[in-house]
């Protein structure tokens, strides 16, 4: 005990990491029947978030990880997995030193106690300088355990935590998307034995079902990827994205043609490649005369259920070819062409049916038929719908010089007639083709190309991401639908309440806002939501919809714009609700606060304390300057006078960085109010015209917002 350290003083006086110096690969491999193709990525990125947070809460030390896919497997590789924990060395302080110790020095039970307790023999102990005075610690050391016997236990909490929308049930009501027929686990050359659903782990791992439906070993974990592609399995996503890609774009090159890409292609080469471990492209062909449907209906017919990539020309016209990936040798192409463009072609012989039934009726003919449609269960039919949608979208549009009103009303009245058509009712594979539908047959019917496209543009968008209406007619007949349903849903006493939404209202309101500011739809949202809701007859409909649409409007600017939600929530406060004014509002505030954030911060902390003193205080009038006793108050009255009227002027012209420059001029005075005015005196006629003084101030921030909302 001849040495003493000084530290500041805590139960636990240090913490060191010691790493281990020696590194593995891993490989955990879940081999199962084949998996539906939207579960395939969820799954195997759980997987390796499920990993790496078993390593990191155990202290191992590792690389990067990723995940490996197909639709038999999932897996995932960690690389420079540490052989052991890593160790942790404590300082641990136990009693005073002259507890520890008698007078000679020798360790007391006290310090014998310490020691046994921590694990320590006595003679380690050390002294150590805190600000309480000199205490004795001891050095321990945590951790060190083989990374070996840690997966062991811990690997199948790892899959069994993985969660799938839907999953099957089998052995000791286990669940997993599809039944696990094998489990591979390596350390570097070693297995991790475990069991799971009655199966050891291993090595041994499966080729490709139809071709090499053999068992495979994996002698070490770096060698997974080469041993499975000797065995016609590409493991990795992208590499095998990236192929089928490719064999697609060459097949569909040798007629001359192209892979259409639409906003659909992104999701069905994902989709594809989670059907395959081994692509091969096989290219068909169809008769022509399934061209003369719209390409719509064709493309779908392909793509729905088929999974088929469709060919167009160097223009653009879709040709009577098509690709589609098959999970096999390319051997087999003339084998397996046949049969797939026989169920190809029984899928167009419907489509084909549908629409020559349909255009023997004119869209218009279709609007009784829209009675028999329940909207929703006690709001009435579809025609009831069409008929308020028309009138509002008339109403909400009339001021716009942009808009052709014939249009829109003959648009919106055949808006949803193609709901009542052979193609898109009962459910078939073509109803995400509704309005695409209504346009082509309103095309072919004699329509307008503008009440046409009418038609189709006001169900955009229909997803996030979505393109927007381009026509005006449009946009405000999808501002109408969209309001009309989320009144209609809301006056059935429908609550949005954490992630439960089934109705999707969150999704109509951001695809409400997305019309509205992206085409600059200028509209007191309150106002359009008071007309929508007069049908239904509840006048608590227009706040509880405004007070929504806001909250959705809150959260868009901060996921979209990255405005922060108490900026938005300022702005809401002026009570403005056109939705494109409040967006301007808080983009201005927030460039100031990025700017000029000391100055930002002062003018808010000054609000938030006007805005506590003024709790529970309405004033009647504004200030008596002849009450004012301090120059402070004279000061800021006149300068509050003076820039009320520039604000307003510059709040009404939408100069929303003219308003903040104005507003930032009353800083000063109003810091040298509150340093040298006492607002809460004893005069109950002095006290209230201050009072008075700081509501009129406030009163000329709120043309703006309301600034003490800003968390600070």
């Amino acid at each position: 005990m001849d040495f003493t350290i000084p530290v500041s003083f805590n139960s636990v006086m240090l913490d060191r990491i010691i790493c281990a110096d020696m590194a593995r690969e891993l490989l955990i491999e879940i081999g199962t029947e084949e998996l539906p193709a939207s579960m395939v990525i969820t799954g195997a990125e759980q997987l390796l978030g499920n990993i790496l947070k078993i390593l990191d809460e155990s202290h191992i030390s590792h690389g990067n990880g990723r995940w490996l896919a197909t639709p038999r497997r999932l897996a995932v590789v960690v690389y420079e997995v540490a052989e052991n924990q890593d160790v942790i060395e404590k300082q641990v302080v136990g009693p005073p030193a002259k507890v520890a110790f008698d007078s000679d020095g020798n360790p007391t039970k006290a310090a014998l106690g310490f020691a046994r307790s921590v694990g320590v023999d006595v003679s380690e102990l050390k002294v150590v300088e805190t600000e309480k005075g000199r205490y004795v610690a001891a050095t321990v050391r945590e951790g060190g355990a083989p990374t070996i016997e840690i997966l062991k236990e811990t690997i199948p909490n790892a899959i069994s935590e993985i969660k799938f929308p839907k999953s099957m049930r089998w052995v000791n009501s286990f669940r997993f998307a599809r039944p696990i027929r094998w489990l591979v686990a390596l350390f570097g050359n070693e297995v991790i034995e475990f069991e799971l659903v009655e199966l050891r782990s291993g090595r041994k791992t499966r080729g490709h079902r139809l071709i090499a439906n053999i068992e495979i070993e994996i002698p070490e974990a770096s060698a997974y990827e080469e041993v499975l592609k000797k065995h016609f399995v590409i493991p990795n996503f992208e590499e095998r994205r990236n192929l089928v890609e490719k064999l697609a774009e060459e097949a569909a090159a040798k007629v001359g043609g192209r892979i259409v890409k639409d906003e659909n292609y992104p999701e069905l080469l994902d989709e594809v490649t989670n059907l395959v471990e081994y692509p091969t492209a096989v290219l068909g062909s169809f008769d022509e005369k399934y061209l003369e449907l719209p390409r719509c209906v064709v493309v779908t017919a392909m793509r729905q259920h088929q999974r088929y990539f469709s060919v167009e020309d160097a223009n653009g016209r879709l040709m009577n070819y098509f690709v589609a990936i098959a999970n096999n040798l390319p051997d087999y192409v003339e084998l397996m062409r046949p049969g797939l463009e026989k169920v190809l072609k029984a899928r167009l012989e419907d489509a084909k049916f549908y629409y020559d039934v349909d255009l023997k009726r004119k869209l218009e003919e279709r609007l009784e038929d829209l009675k028999g449609i329940v909207w929703r269960e006690g709001l009435g039919s579809v025609y009831d719908k069409v008929l308020r949608v028309k009138e509002l979208a008339l109403k909400l549009a009339h001021e716009d010089p942009d808009v052709d009103l014939k249009a829109l009303e003959r648009g919106a009245l055949l808006a949803k007639t193609d709901l009542t058509t052979e193609m898109i009712r009962d459910g078939k594979e073509f109803t995400k083709l509704e309005g695409e539908i209504g346009m082509e047959y309103a095309l072919r019917q004699g329509e307008s190309e503008k009440v046409a496209r009418i038609i189709f543009e006001h169900h955009l968008p229909r997803f996030a991401g979505d393109r927007l209406p381009q026509l005006r007619e449009a946009a405000w007949l999808a501002l109408a639908d969209r309001l009309d349903t989320m009144v209609g849903i809301l006056s059935t006493g429908y609550e949005v309440t954490g992630s439960q939404d089934p109705l999707g209202l969150r999704r109509i309101a951001y695809g409400l806002i997305d019309i509205v500011l992206g085409l600059n739809l200028r509209v007191p949202m309150d106002e359009a939501i008071r007309m929508a809701a007069e049908p239904f007859g509840n006048s608590e409909l227009t706040s509880k919809t405004l007070e929504f649409i806001l909250s959705r409007f809150e959260n868009y600017l901060e996921e979209r714009e990255g405005v922060r939600y108490d900026v938005v929530d300022a702005v809401i406060a002026s009570g403005a609700t056109d939705l494109v004014n409040l967006r301007k509002r808080a983009l201005a505030l927030k460039k100031l606060m990025e700017s000029e954030p000391q100055v930002f911060e002062d003018v808010v902390i000054g609000q938030k304390r006007v805005a506590n003193i003024l709790q529970k205080f309405e004033p009647k009038q504004l200030p008596d300057t002849s009450l004012f006793e301090k120059p402070e108050e004279h000061t800021l009255f006149e300068r509050a006078r003076e820039v009320k009227p520039r604000v307003e002027a510059a709040v009404n012209s939408e100069d929303f960085e003219g308003a903040l420059r104005a507003l930032l001029e009353l800083r000063e005075p109003i810091d040298r109010f509150f340093d040298n005015v006492f607002v809460m005196t004893d005069d109950e006629r002095i006290r209230n015209n201050r009072l008075s003084l700081l509501a009129f101030v406030r009163s000329i921030f709120k043309l703006y917002g309301d600034f003490s909302k800003i968390a600070m």
